[in-house]
Formats: C-alpha cells, sequence, structure tokens
C-alpha cells in the first residue's frame, strides 16, 4: 500500500473534482433559466478622491458579477434595527454554489480584480440585487466579506458569508453618501 501523501498542484489539477467542475456550473445555470436563483451577486471594487480609503468620492472601477447565479440564503437573517441615524440594516447571509472554475480565493476576498491593476486606496464589497422581475430597479445590498471564503471541493464550489453593511447605494447604483459630481 502506498504512504499516504498530500497532492500537488498538477495533481490537484487534475482531480476529477476539478474537472467536473465546469459540468457543476452548466447544472446550476439550469437554476437560473428556471428562475428559482433571483438574487444577483456582484463584487464591487472602488476607488476615493481623498488620501484615505472611504473617504471623499467613490468612484466604482471594476464590477463582477458572481455567474452562474449563486445560492443566496439567510436574507431573513437581516434585520433592520431602529438608531438615532434612522434604521440600519444588522445581519449576515451566506452565498453559494460559487464557480470554482470562475473565481480565485483573492478575487473573492478583494485582494485581486482578474483584470484591473488595484490603485490605492480601493474599497471592495458585495453586492446583492433582485433579478428585476418585479418591474422596477431592485434595492441594491451592500455587504462585506465576514470571514475568508471557503473552497468546498466535495460540492465543487466556494462558499462565502457575507456581513450586511448600510452605506447602500441608491437603485441607480450611485453612492448615497456626499453629492454626485458626474
Amino acid at each position: 500500500m502506498p504512504k499516504p501523501k498530500p497532492l500537488t498542484d498538477v495533481q490537484a489539477k487534475r482531480s476529477l473534482a476539478n474537472r467536473l467542475a465546469p459540468k457543476a456550473d452548466r447544472i446550476r445555470q439550469i437554476a437560473t433559466k428556471l428562475g428559482i436563483r433571483p438574487y444577483r451577486v456582484f463584487l464591487v471594487w472602488v476607488v476615493y478622491s481623498a488620501a484615505e480609503r472611504g473617504e471623499g468620492k467613490e468612484k466604482e472601477i471594476r464590477r463582477k458579477e458572481i455567474l452562474p447565479t449563486p445560492l443566496v440564503e439567510s436574507l431573513d437573517a437581516v434585520a433592520r434595527n431602529p438608531y438615532a441615524v434612522g434604521i440600519v440594516p444588522e445581519g449576515s447571509i451566506r452565498v453559494s454554489r460559487i464557480s470554482v472554475p470562475s473565481f480565485t480565493a483573492d478575487e473573492l476576498a478583494g485582494r485581486a480584480t482578474g483584470e484591473v491593476l488595484l490603485p490605492d486606496p480601493y474599497g471592495f464589497f458585495y453586492e446583492v440585487v433582485e433579478d428585476g422581475r418585479h418591474g422596477v430597479a431592485s434595492q441594491r445590498q451592500k455587504y462585506r466579506l465576514a470571514a475568508q471564503p471557503m473552497l468546498q471541493p466535495d460540492r465543487v464550489q466556494w462558499m462565502i458569508v457575507l456581513e450586511r453593511i448600510s452605506e447602500d447605494r441608491d437603485r441607480d447604483a450611485k453612492s448615497q453618501l456626499g453629492p454626485d459630481e458626474d
């Protein structure tokens, strides 16, 4: 019997689970076509006009949709809590069935875009939007990554946990913080 040892990088790329990933994506697309995945999820990178992250005017530099449409769970776990400044959403959701061949852990964590060089200071967040089946522009819900993306090779997917943040963009994808100077 051979001695147990881990897979090399080359062996991992050639593994059955890795080779099945594109087929899993095609199967996941069926749920989207049937209309049972109503929440679109976007990775969004922004830069700021000031020298510090989060200060000044926010400008989007890259937006990438997670396709095939992932499974968004526990939106009902996000509570609308009253504070002196108004109603503030709090809570977290789980997003699973994210394509393994289409995304890396660095990209899901906002450290890489796959295409655009990230200038400092940059910001990163997730946006969850209903797919528009009701005929009006949907509310854009803003989230941040709450934990490291988890690769689940036995399910041929990535899974992430997102935490709600309150600085939503308006329905036209414009920042609601400060004046719009476009």
